[in-house]
């Protein structure tokens, strides 16, 4: 489905689109249409089985309410390239989330009984191998599983979806954003420093 998404001779979209944005897309389309049914026990193609794109709205959310500063540090985005100094709109810093891929997160976790949730997630829903790096856009996924066994029954493309709400309805790209009716309001780091510094 990916690769049609993006070579099919008539309809596919060719290089408007990347390899990575075609699967996304696939997993998105069959997670949120449930196209395969599966029991979580079953761990075949759950709704947590994919990861989140880092997009800008996404992106822009994550990083400016500090949920991205609890996994590592703003000298860390500096060296990665995540945080480009002055290339924003308006003179700002530019933050761009796609360089986060691949990226280790802090320590904490490696050091707590959620690192083995973690490792179990990658491998039985990822299938990503047995790679005991933590890796930043694999902790939602983390999150979903662990609200998973707690009853509740979100998706990646429910959390998704969430960060697109807030990024298109209330944390906009520029130095004034509708802080005050957000639904992230009482638990944002960035109603200050951060968007006022930082752009994507």
């Amino acid at each position: 489905m990916a690769r049609q998404l993006k070579d099919n001779e008539r309809y596919g979209l060719g290089s408007a689109i990347g390899d990575k944005a075609c699967h996304l897309f696939a997993k998105l389309y069959v997670s949120i249409f449930r196209l395969v049914k599966h029991k979580i026990e079953d761990n075949g193609w759950t709704d947590f089985s994919y990861e989140v794109p880092f997009d800008s709205n996404a992106g822009r959310v994550l990083f400016r309410t500090g949920f991205l500063l609890e996994l590592a540090s703003l000298m860390d985005y500096e060296n990665w390239d995540v945080i480009q100094k002055g290339k924003g709109k308006g003179g700002v810093d530019y933050i761009r989330v796609t360089n986060i891929r691949g990226k280790k997160a802090a320590g904490i976790l490696y050091n707590s009984d959620i690192f083995d949730d973690y490792l179990y997630v990658v491998q039985e829903f990822l299938k990503i191998g047995r790679s005991r790096t933590v890796e930043i856009q694999r902790i939602p996924n983390l999150l979903i599983y662990k609200l998973y066994q707690d009853g509740y029954k979100y998706s990646v493309a429910d959390f998704d979806d969430g960060l697109m709400y807030v990024g298109t309805s209330y944390c906009y790209n520029h130095d004034e954003p509708r802080c005050e009716n957000c639904p992230l309001n009482d638990m944002c780091r960035g109603k200050e420093d951060l968007i006022k510094k930082y752009r994507t």
